[in-house]
């Protein structure tokens, strides 16, 4: 099978650079990192070639669709509050407040009933909510949770893996949600769209959040003003920053950079007022130079 995109050297890149902290990219994304002739110009190719890789993408993709949907569910509930705010001093109230709010299927009703009695995850109530939307019986194992990969993409097994974030999409042409793939879409319809990525927020919640640590979240095009966004159908961007809010992780500082000269008081009048404090609007390109001023990784 043979494809290329512009994007190949970027899948290397993250691969190799993060191979020091044992990034293990799903078996799509090897796959696409050890082709070696690449003289398609379509990176779509890899969705409508046949073979054994497409077979799984596609099973991927199903899989995809359900968890999107149990996540669409919970985007329509309430913001989750900051979970670092939750935690005990001795984190032993941990794993209670990530099933709680970060885990995918947690909803507001099994919410409402851990909050009511956080000492007590054996409450009845919320056991029974919780076997019915996960699946699992928490009273058999209470410290051994399922993992995204188990619980949701058991079948393809195609998730790559950073032991500090956690599981997420794999990295594959065209970088983009693949249903921009098929013959009968309108591909501008799914060049902007979020919903293939993939965040592991229970793991996240478990592994990473402390009580004292600070979130940024880093935004190069921050294109926050446009004529049809609203707070009820914000870009994508602000989609993000309020995907990770549901699941409990408020961001202490938001960098934006964009290079088009925009009004900031037309920003601000575009963004949900949960934005407005952390918000740094950097009216400027980002600049690739290392120890630039303007280049926010080094």
């Amino acid at each position: 099978m043979k494809f290329s995109f512009s994007a190949l050297s970027v899948i290397t890149l993250v691969s190799t650079a993060n191979a020091q902290n044992t990034y293990t990219p799903a078996r799509a994304e090897q796959h696409v990192i050890d082709i070696k002739n690449h003289d398609s110009s379509s990176g779509c190719l890899i969705w409508n070639e046949d073979s054994p890789l497409r077979n799984d993408l596609e099973l991927w993709k199903n899989e995809l669709r359900q968890y999107t949907g149990v996540i669409n569910k919970k985007l329509q509930t309430d913001f989750a509050p900051d979970l670092r705010r939750l935690f005990n001093d001795d984190y032993s109230n941990r794993e209670q407040i990530c099933r709680a709010y970060a885990d995918p299927s947690a909803q507001v009703p099994i919410v409402n009933t851990v909050a009511e009695n956080m000492s007590d995850l054996s409450d009845p109530k919320t056991v029974e909510l919780k076997q019915s939307l996960r699946g699992r019986n928490l009273e058999e194992s209470p410290n051994a949770p399922p993992t995204l990969m188990e619980e949701y993409f058991n079948g393809s097994q195609q998730l790559s893996y950073l032991p500090r974030q956690g599981y997420m999409e794999p990295l594959v042409p065209p970088l983009r949600h693949p249903d921009m793939c098929l013959p009968d879409n309108n591909r501008g319809d799914y060049v902007a769209t979020m919903d293939y990525m993939i965040e592991d927020f229970g793991h996240i919640c478990r592994n990473v959040l402390n009580r004292n640590m600070r979130t940024v979240f880093i935004d190069m095009g921050a294109c926050y003003k446009f004529e049809h966004s609203t707070n009820n159908n914000p870009v994508q961007a602000i989609k993000a920053i309020e995907k990770y809010r549901h699941n409990g992780i408020h961001f202490d500082h938001i960098y934006a950079y964009e290079v088009r000269d925009l009004k900031t008081e037309d920003v601000y009048a575009s963004i949900p007022d949960h934005m407005k404090g952390p918000l740094h609007w950097i009216n400027m390109p980002v600049s690739p130079e290392e120890g630039h001023d303007d280049n926010p990784w080094t």
